[in-house]
């Protein structure tokens, strides 16, 4: 791509971005309804969508995210090829990739920098010509403080960043990443600086004192505040934000009142899910099979209720190593709760009558009179197997089932629905 080439799609972008800041700027947006950049940029994108972050973007995770939302956005950056490769994925696997967002629009690639910023990479010819990416902009500063602040804000940062954190950015190789994207990076924390400023966080001395004492604590917290505070507010696009382990631990650098309320592991219960559910590797090949052989609203119920047993009995799983969160995950879909409850009542062991009753309370006539009480437990499950597609939308669910599952987790109910559904 020449130069040209890519002032002209920048110019474009620009020009596409000022309507959507004036609509902004005027109240005419509304968030509810509208998306920016909008979905017909895209190619077939399914809600809900999702982003990705620095760690979720590798390869390793990417495939394993797919599956579990409607369409998965990619951002990339102006990387040289190595770089690009270690981040993403195979220059060589790129003419496959497209192919599949083609087919299935279940993944999106959307730049992270502006177009200019990639002059010089023409392995990522294919991508611009091919899918004509947008560029992601969120929302302005302006709508946070006039122009005169923002300036204020950002020579403010240009000053401090100046006596040492700079070159702690420098000396850790962050500008070996190639020179566009370190100048996109030191933007865009000097805008999460600024939009902190204008937004009186209570922290921001503290955020100050680092940055000029301690550089590399001043990049995680800023790299944090990006990721939970500035980019969430920011977001024109996604439905859901994405986060792998290392990049909710990072959260825990931030104040108490700024963490977030609800963390979320797609990233790992994706890669974990691939593993159990898929015989192949875990590539584009093993995406497909999860999207063939397992329906969309099964996947997400049983990675939320992962996530759910997750952070109902482990709320320190932050303060854990990743190889027992991967431990965790393994405990809880190898739960026997349900199965061994069910052994249980199949070889004898006392059920009350009143908890059958309660189970089968409703059933139109056929339990009337305290018939129910007359038939042994094996008639009475027969009895109730035929009603409870209809009563309970779950078939071949008779009454041992509905027994074991009482007083069990919902997401022990749901992993083990599901691994009963598909076998596994």
């Amino acid at each position: 791509m020449d130069r040209e080439y890519l002032e002209d799609y920048e110019q474009k972008e620009k020009t596409e971005y000022d309507k959507i800041a004036k609509r902004i700027q005027d109240g005419k947006f509304d968030p509810e309804k509208e998306r920016y950049p909008p979905d017909e940029r895209f190619i077939n994108i399914q809600r809900p969508v999702s982003d990705t972050t620095s760690k979720g973007c590798r390869e390793e995770y990417l495939w394993g995210q797919i599956p579990f939302c409607g369409s998965l956005v990619l951002s990339i950056s102006s990387l040289p090829r190595s770089a690009f490769e270690e981040l993403y994925f195979k220059v060589s696997e790129i003419p496959e990739i497209i192919d599949f967002i083609k087919n299935t629009g279940r993944l999106q690639i959307i730049l992270q920098e502006p177009p200019t910023n990639y002059e010089g990479l023409d392995f990522l010819d294919p991508i611009f010509t091919e899918l004509k990416p947008p560029m992601v902009i969120g929302l302005p500063l302006v709508l946070y403080g006039d122009e005169r602040k923002i300036n204020s804000g950002s020579a403010a940062f240009y000053t401090l960043s100046s006596i040492r954190f700079n070159n702690f950015m420098e000396q850790v190789g962050y500008d070996k990443i190639g020179l566009q994207s370190f100048r996109f990076l030191w933007e865009s924390l000097m805008k999460t600086y600024v939009f902190l400023k204008l937004g009186h966080y209570s922290f921001v001395d503290d955020l100050e004192n680092l940055i000029v004492d301690s550089p590399p604590d001043a990049f995680l917290l800023l790299i944090a505040c990006m990721n939970f505070i500035s980019d969430p507010m920011n977001n024109l696009r996604y439905d859901l934000l994405t986060f792998s382990f290392e990049d909710a631990r990072r959260s825990t650098l931030l104040p108490q009142t700024y963490k977030p309320q609800k963390i979320r592991f797609p990233c790992e219960i994706g890669k974990f899910l691939l593993r159990k559910l898929t015989y192949a590797a875990q590539d584009m090949r093993a995406c497909y099979n999860l999207m063939d052989d397992y329906d969309r609203y099964d996947l997400r119920k049983v990675q939320e209720s992962l996530n759910e047993a997750i952070t109902e009995n482990h709320p320190d799983i932050l303060n854990k190593k990743a190889k027992e969160f991967s431990e965790i995950l393994d405990n809880v879909w190898n739960d026997k709760t349900i199965p061994n409850r069910i052994k249980n009542i199949e070889i004898g062991v006392p059920v009350s009558i009143a908890a059958v009753g309660g189970i089968v309370a409703g059933l139109p006539g056929l339990f009337a009179g305290g018939f129910l009480s007359e038939l042994g437990f094996k008639v009475a499950e027969k009895a109730t197997e035929k009603y409870a597609e209809k009563l309970f939308g779950t078939k071949g669910e008779g009454l041992t089932e509905r027994l074991a599952k009482l007083r069990t987790k919902s997401y022990q109910a749901n992993i083990y629905d599901f691994k009963k559904k598909y076998n596994k």
